[in-house]
């Protein structure tokens, strides 16, 4: 086994291979890679090579600045593989450890269960908390457009009629020149005044605008950027920002994801439903562009609580499919559902320095 970096000239292939692993993701793709480079992070791209030559696995890892010049490795739902990898893993944590020995350790949080538990590394190993969705709500778009509106909760089906009866205009115009787009200042700030008004942790606009910016210059390649609107009386009353990926997530059809990233509505005019047309025509969009799987990426707290952005996700899928199975398959019944991941976990590389990383963020979880 031998794990290798990829270079530039290998972009077509490395993506070809995340895209083709059942547990691909745009996280793991090159171009996001290249946005978490823009942000000043440095990327480490990895392939593992068996010994009869052939790819078993790919990683994408972000180095993480820590206190006192120390740091660690994240890989975003990776690493993503053959079916090799599961019963490999273990070679796969050795060569990690001896490429970033001065690591203090390295976040891995792929969506299927690899061997992380095996004995050799099971003082190595920690559970961590998520970063990326542990749960998602994923739409089987193979299905006629008939189907998928007979599948949802009846008051979606109304709110999605009421909102094209009002006469809700959705648009996706997106220039891909920097720093242009329809509408595209005024649906970030709404996503931005939208966390600020629910009160949960987003970003700053300049978060977005930059990272509009960074992989609109790549909307050609495999990973492409989408800003939808939902407008009303010259008013925009909601907004989002997608992403598409030729990416599998599992589905035998392939066709690739697009994955609902961030979104925002306005406090007025609730009353004529824009948001529900909006992810309804990004829904047609995606399968008339062939895309299988339209992902509303995240339907869990770490409360556990319900709050209205998971039911308004819920609405879109059959009652059957709103519980994951006891293999994180969409429920009986139905290929549209949740779909539960195995999570993040931590290889210990330096124990004390680890135990430091603990402490330090049970004093800031405190203050």
């Amino acid at each position: 086994m031998n794990l290798v970096e990829v270079k530039i000239e290998d972009k077509e292939i490395y993506n070809r291979f995340v895209a083709n692993a059942e547990t691909g993701s745009f996280l793991q793709s090159w171009e996001w890679g290249e946005w978490q480079a823009a942000l000043e992070r440095r990327v480490f791209r990895y392939k593992m090579i068996d010994d009869s030559g052939a790819q078993i696995a790919s990683i994408l890892l972000i180095k993480m600045p820590l206190p006192l010049g120390k740091y660690y490795l994240y890989s975003p739902y990776g690493p993503v593989g053959s079916e090799k990898l599961k019963v490999q893993s273990e070679k796969l944590l050795q060569e990690l450890r001896l490429k970033f020995i001065d690591a203090i350790f390295i976040r891995l949080e792929p969506k299927n269960t690899f061997n992380f538990l095996l004995s050799t590394f099971n003082s190595k190993i920690v559970k961590s908390t998520n970063i990326q969705p542990g749960k998602t709500l994923l739409i089987d778009l193979s299905k006629t457009q008939d189907e998928l509106l007979a599948e949802m909760h009846h008051k979606t089906r109304y709110n999605i009629r009421l909102a094209q009866k009002h006469g809700v205009e959705i648009k996706d115009e997106f220039d891909i020149s920097i720093g242009n787009g329809l509408f595209a200042k005024e649906a970030v700030n709404l996503i931005v005044e939208t966390g600020k008004r629910q009160g949960y942790k987003g970003y700053g606009i300049e978060y977005y605008q930059k990272m509009i910016d960074c992989l609109a210059m790549q909307n050609r390649g495999d990973l492409k950027l989408h800003i939808y609107k939902a407008i009303y009386n010259n008013k925009l009353l909601s907004s989002a920002i997608m992403i598409d990926f030729p990416a599998r997530g599992g589905s035998a059809s392939g066709g690739g994801i697009r994955t609902f990233l961030f979104g925002g509505s306005a406090d007025e005019d609730k009353n004529v439903m824009a948001p529900y047309l909006m992810h309804w025509q990004a829904m047609r969009d995606a399968k008339a562009a062939g895309l299988s799987q339209y992902d509303f990426w995240g339907v869990e707290t770490s409360s556990g609580d319900v709050p209205g952005f998971v039911r308004f996700k819920l609405g879109f899928a059959p009652p059957s499919a709103t519980s994951s199975g006891p293999s994180g398959q969409p429920g009986s019944g139905s290929t549209s559902g949740v779909k539960e991941y195995t999570g993040a976990y931590d290889l210990v590389i330096s124990s004390f320095g680890y135990k430091l990383y603990e402490i330090f963020r049970k004093i800031k979880r405190l203050l």
